[in-house]
């Protein structure tokens, strides 16, 4: 009789064995690999930035006058390329305050080149090294600029600042268009009542002296103050460098900043000022209400929640959520809210228990607590639910985190069982570029702090610049012409596409939206399918690396198709919206008369995963029962687990979108919680590792694969790194695998992303796959291998040991007959061993 090849919770995952580590050299660094095609042309541009440094600090005077204030400073930003500078050894000769430095890497360009003709990294790497100087540290560095331009050389004890002169690629101060970013006033203005105050975020630069903290801020808000605004509330968080100011401002000053009116909002041209920033949310695309359908009982949950919801406050009794989600109100959010108003909180607990209601799934067996973190907004005509208006978001997240964990003096902890936060929410005010949002580094540490999974939306864009094609030249194609021309669209557009905070933190999975749902409603009228029925990429999902160039999205999930209208006339710009009670879109509960709706975009695909994260938590607790294993474990292994079951798109789904910025590490098509099939075996590697350790894994085989035929083996690699703000490389734990090896075929190029995207940058997730027709001329007593590494970066890991979990897998196609899961089982039973909790 063949093996099943179906899936079964009886054949679960498979613990594996992790053996004792090894020591392994340190790694060496790099450099020398990229240089300047006209060095000459390269330090006549920096003298005339020295030129502009010297107008602005004279602005920052005039600043300083205006408030009273001392020693006026400028913020200056050094990018420089090709090089691992530690500007810490000469900060104090030169009377500079480094505030922070962002890693990035950079394609070659005219202006400079990789030495190499087949470099094996495209990419050249860069660094902002922002640093604050008065004038005298100002005038000593333009002196040692112009020593170093007329001699190449500079006094004993500044090789360190002569190497960076050297690698240098720009020079600037840090002015109002770093501060805004890239606030889109438009669509700011176009749901705020502009006779209300609104609400902004100053965040200032981190300062290391409190006394220095303390002056910025008495600064910042005596400009706060003299344009007619007030500081509402304040905060300071050492772990990861933030110092953030909320105020109240008049509408009119973000006229002013929206107009380019600089010289009108002094605070905007503070030194001290590293951000200011708007409120908002990234909604996802609704459609209208319609009546509930199919299951709407169903078994209640039981036992205790492992999912934690950071949303909205969720309409509680709606028929599909009574008795299955559990709601955490500290802030008493709910009395803020009409029911009605209750609608992020209640779509994404609709999708965290009941996934795609189109898809008819039974609902989680767990209850889902809620956190509410947004409320309707005063200030905007539909009351959108935003993040309130007195919080700043670092200090928000930290304090939900303690009274989940730790509890409070008067309340004990709300979510002490508490594996898996989801948090679909972003900020359309902070999309990536260089440096890390303060959002994404306070999750990142609470994170690896509590060692808790944090699941995050990418964030959404809900319109799509064609020119110079129009709305009526897509809608007039058809098929792949049409999906083709849609990406293409989204190739040109793809820097102002970028992730939304907190989307670029390295320890969260962040999730990207596939253009799929369980709907089957085809476009109608003006209606149209911007890909024509053809899987994709979803047009409002963003595009972009993470921090150092690092594979993000981490994962694509089904976010729900969207459509456009194509009305009269020809637009260059579409907008999507949902546009019929009957779909397209992921069908969730609304609290509009208990009814449902669909929504669409990264919320629901990040919903999604963290729904199925759940389900994974069991399976891990299960496999692990009478194995004591660390918080940071289990969410490595459930993490290593989500992205194990992830599927490398097809090119034409992306392209000329390169992959690893659309779908991540690939498509979440695979959830392990169902089991394995009988011609597969997953084993699920629990482990701890110091630096510069190695530590082997032993996957044993089965018999029966000496036949030409289809194989696929799978690796993926997951841990929490510990994070130094203060450091470039920001990841302390750089860990990665070996190609796996042993009793096998030699393995040739994987499919889907290459190792070296996998490993690039500050990922804490590794997953790559082979396809293989060899034979194998071993089976049962041998073994294929799998090496784990960990090096320390960004000041090292001073001792501490980092958990980690691997999922390594064998597929082998159902014509071999073969029962791989039960051999290898057998096999893993018989030497099964697991370290202890690092």
């Amino acid at each position: 009789m063949p093996p099943e090849n179906q899936a079964s919770t009886e054949r679960p995952v498979i613990l594996g064995r992790v053996t004792s580590p090894r020591t392994i050299p340190g790694r060496r660094g790099g450099g020398g690999r990229a240089r300047f095609t006209d060095p000459e042309e390269r330090s006549r541009r920096i003298d005339a930035r020295f030129d502009e440094a010297i107008a602005a600090i004279g602005d920052q005077v005039q600043i300083s006058d205006s408030i009273h204030a001392a020693d006026p400073q400028l913020v200056l930003v050094f990018e420089a390329l090709d090089e691992q500078i530690d500007l810490s050894a000469v900060a104090a000769s030169l009377g500079i305050e480094i505030l922070i430095e962002a890693e990035s890497a950079i394609t070659p360009t005219d202006e400079f080149e990789l030495v190499s003709d087949e470099p094996r990294n495209p990419y050249i790497g860069s660094c902002l090294h922002a640093v604050c100087a008065n004038q005298t540290a100002f005038d000593n560095l333009l002196s040692l600029w112009r020593m170093w331009r007329a001699t190449d050389g500079l006094p004993y004890g500044y090789s360190k600042l002569r190497e960076l002169f050297a690698h240098l690629k720009d020079l600037r101060p840090w002015g109002p268009q770093d501060r805004l970013r890239a606030i889109d006033w438009d669509e700011y203005f176009a749901g705020h009542i502009d006779d209300r105050p609104q609400s902004i975020e100053i965040e200032l630069w981190y300062r290391r002296s409190d006394q220095k903290r303390r002056q910025s801020q008495q600064e910042v808000t005596a400009l706060v103050e003299q344009a007619g605004g007030q500081v509402t509330a304040s905060a300071i968080i050492d772990q990861i460098g933030y110092h953030g100011l909320k105020c109240a401002v008049p509408n009119q000053v973000l006229r002013d900043l929206a107009s380019g009116n600089h010289d009108a909002v002094r605070v905007v041209r503070s030194a001290n000022v590293m951000y200011l920033r708007v409120s908002g949310q990234a909604l996802p695309v609704v459609g209208p209400p319609t009546e509930a359908q199919g299951q709407i009982d169903g078994d209640l949950p039981t036992g205790d929640p492992v999912l934690c919801l950071l949303d909205g406050a969720p309409a509680a009794n709606h028929p599909l959520l009574r008795g299955r989600v559990e709601v955490y109100d500290p802030d008493d959010l709910l009395e803020k809210a009409t029911v009605d108003e209750l609608r992020h909180g209640t779509w994404m607990s609709s999708v965290a228990v009941w996934g795609d209601r189109g898809l008819g799934e039974a609902p989680a067996v767990r209850p889902v607590l809620v956190r509410p973190i947004l409320t309707p907004a005063d200030d905007t005509e539909n009351r959108i639910e935003e993040l309130p208006a007195e919080e700043l978001v670092p200090d928000l997240m930290w304090r939900a985190f303690r009274e989940l964990f730790d509890g409070t003096d008067s309340r004990p902890a709300a979510g002490e069982t508490i594996a898996i936060v989801n948090i679909s929410v972003g900020d359309p005010a902070a999309p990536f570029e260089t440096i890390l949002s303060s959002w994404a580094r306070i999750i990142d540490w609470l994170s690896y702090q509590y060692g808790v999974l944090i699941i995050v939306s990418a964030g959404n864009h809900q319109n799509l610049v064609l020119s110079p094609a129009s709305s009526t030249e897509i809608a007039g194609l058809q098929g792949d012409d049409r999906r083709r021309a849609i990406l293409d669209a989204i190739a040109r557009q793809q820097n102002k596409r970028r992730l939304l905070a907190p989307a670029e933190s390295v320890n969260a999975i962040s999730v990207g939206a596939i253009h799929g749902d369980a709907s089957r409603v085809d476009p109608l009228g003006y209606a149209v399918d911007p890909t024509d029925g053809l899987p994709a990429i979803s047009p409002i999902s963003p595009t972009g690396s993470g921090y150092r160039r690092s594979v993000k999205p981490d994962l694509a999930a089904n976010g729900g198709r969207v459509f456009f209208r194509d009305g009269i006339t020809a637009q260059d710009t579409i907008s999507f919206a949902g546009l019929s009670a009957l779909g397209p879109g992921i069908r969730v509960a609304t609290p509009s008369q208990f009814r449902e709706t669909h929504i669409a975009g990264t919320s629901p695909a990040a919903a999604l995963v963290a729904r199925r994260a759940a389900r994974l938590h069991d399976v891990v607790s299960d496999i692990t029962t009478g194995v004591s294993i660390s918080t940071r474990q289990r969410a490595s292994a459930i993490k290593a687990l989500l992205a194990h079951g992830a599927a490398a798109p097809d090119h034409s789904e992306h392209d000329p979108v390169p992959g690893e910025n659309t779908f991540g590490n690939g498509a979440a098509t695979r959830d392990y919680a169902d089991g394995c099939a009988t011609n597969e075996a997953v084993v699920l590697f629990i482990g701890s590792i110091g630096a510069n350790e190695e530590q082997e894994l032993l996957f044993p085989l089965p018999d029966g694969l000496n036949v030409r035929e289809a194989k696929r083996i799978e690796a993926t690699l997951a841990w929490l790194t510990p994070v130094n703000w203060r450091h470039r490389q920001y990841r302390k734990a750089a860990l990665s695998f070996v190609k796996p090896e042993g009793a096998i075929p030699k393995l040739g190029t994987p499919t889907g992303l290459s190792s070296d995207a996998t490993t690039r940058g500050a990922t804490t997730l590794q997953r790559q796959s082979w396809e293989l027709q060899s034979t194998f001329a071993s089976g049962q007593g041998s073994n294929m291998k799998v090496r784990v590494k960990c090096y320390e970066q960004a000041g090292g890991l001073l001792g501490e040991r980092v958990d980690f979990a691997v999922a390594l897998s064998l597929w082998v196609a159902p014509a071999l007959n073969v029962d791989v899961y039960s051999q290898v089982r057998a096999q893993v039973r018989a030497r099964v061993t697991i370290q202890p909790q690092g």
